[in-house]
């Protein structure tokens, strides 16, 4: 399987049997959003400090699936609050149906996903992965993070989302869940795991902006 981004990866392991994302599973949505930011920053035309976020350099070719994100974020800093809100609770969910379908394109175009419909009316492009896909990023994570493969920041990344996401447990064992922790919760506490800590504290940034979004709607 060709080398897939971050955001990709997640959302081959994050969308149910029909391609989409039910709009209540509130942290599933957040990571896809948290996944093309960070994504954004490891490609390196995104800069995260504190709660704000701004692009730095142009859009690379190989994440023009992200533009949408990308220049709704701006060169100019921007809070993550509004991004989230922007993304998650507003009242039309274009934005997030856009950045799904953009991303479910790139899939479909490498054979990795089959387009699908979807909404309650059916007017949505949902996209639906290959069975292939989602064995072959769930190898990958197994292979660095159960085996004795060495753990790259990406994947360490999509496990951090995989599981503030609440996907992990649709893939692992309750074993293979308190392994994959543990082994985490190492590498975020070592030198070379310094990256992967922000990533983490920056998903789990979003994800209390998005509770606390709940608490003041109800």
């Amino acid at each position: 399987m060709k080398d897939l981004s971050l955001v990709q990866e997640y959302m081959i392991c994050a969308v149910n049997e029909k391609g989409g994302i039910p709009s209540f599973s509130t942290e599933k949505l957040v990571c896809l959003v948290a996944a093309g930011l960070l994504d954004l920053r490891l490609a390196g035309c995104l800069a995260i400090e504190g709660k704000k976020v701004q692009t730095t350099s142009p859009l690379p070719e190989d994440r023009a699936y992200l533009a949408s994100l990308y220049e709704f974020v701006g060169d100019k800093p921007k809070a993550l609050e509004k991004i989230v809100e922007a993304y998650t609770y507003s009242v039309t969910d274009k934005r997030l149906v856009k950045l799904m379908e953009d991303v479910g394109r790139s899939l479909a175009d490498l054979g990795l996903a089959q387009e699908a419909r979807g909404g309650l009316l059916g007017n949505k492009k949902n996209f639906v992965p290959a069975k292939t896909a989602v064995e072959a990023v769930i190898d990958m994570v197994r292979a660095e993070l159960l085996e004795d493969g060495e753990v790259t920041e990406d994947i360490a990344a999509l496990v951090v989302l995989l599981e503030k996401g609440k996907c992990v447990k649709t893939y692992f064992s309750a074993y293979e869940q308190k392994t994959i922790k543990e082994k985490l919760k190492a590498i975020v506490a070592s030198p070379e795991g310094k990256l992967v800590g922000e990533l983490v504290a920056h998903v789990e940034g979003m994800i209390n902006i998005a509770a606390a979004m709940v608490v003041i709607c109800s």
